[in-house]
């Protein structure tokens, strides 16, 4: 599987739940962006490692929101610490979904040492409730579907490589806010309920 499967799979398959995406840095973002853009969708194209934490901010102050956290593998190593305050807080609405290439992918490529980190064990021994690791479409589509309450940690192994001339979110300000707004209207609606 390479970074374009995916992805594609990964979106088509919380799109329809319209669940809340939330994407790391670099090309991921990037890819995202230029595919799928949402309303529903935040990116995080300049700040490595965040976007674990930044999902699980929204988790907890949302939780009435799917939070769907696309994270890399060298992005996750960087913040590492977030999986901790994750498995602590233990936020039933989180999905984080790591792809994992085993290197920096946005930057030269260089190796990540991903390999050694043991990611799925790491989420289990610090709280999360379920991990999987897939290496195909099928499989990340069925982790996805069959997730259930989480936090729940997806380790998508794939082929280092792919396209990189992927246009940039650099309108930030404008898409955060288009975010919280898409976030209100579910309040409203919620509540009218």
């Amino acid at each position: 599987m390479n970074r374009e499967k995916a992805i594609k799979t990964i979106m088509m398959s919380v799109v329809a739940s319209e669940s809340v995406v939330i994407s790391t840095t670099g090309l991921i973002s990037r890819e995202i962006f230029e595919r799928f853009d949402s309303d529903r969708n935040f990116y995080v194209p300049g700040s490595m490692g965040l976007a674990s934490s930044i999902g699980l901010g929204l988790a907890v102050s949302c939780p009435k929101e799917r939070i769907v956290v696309i994270d890399g593998d060298a992005s996750l190593l960087m913040n590492l610490g977030s999986m901790v305050t994750i498995g602590n807080r233990h936020p039933v609405n989180l999905l984080h979904i790591v792809i994992d290439n085993g290197a920096y992918g946005s930057c030269s490529e260089e190796k990540s040492m991903s390999d050694s980190a043991h990611l799925d064990k790491l989420a289990i021994n610090v709280g999360y409730k379920k991990t999987y690791i897939v290496e195909n479409e099928k499989n990340l589509k069925d982790a996805i579907l069959e997730s259930g309450d989480g936090p729940v940690f997806v380790l998508a192994k794939i082929e280092l490589g792919g396209r990189r001339d992927f246009k940039r979110p650099l309108k930030l300000p404008e898409l955060k806010e288009r975010l919280m707004k898409s976030l209100e209207r579910d309040k409203e609606k919620n509540h009218d309920v």
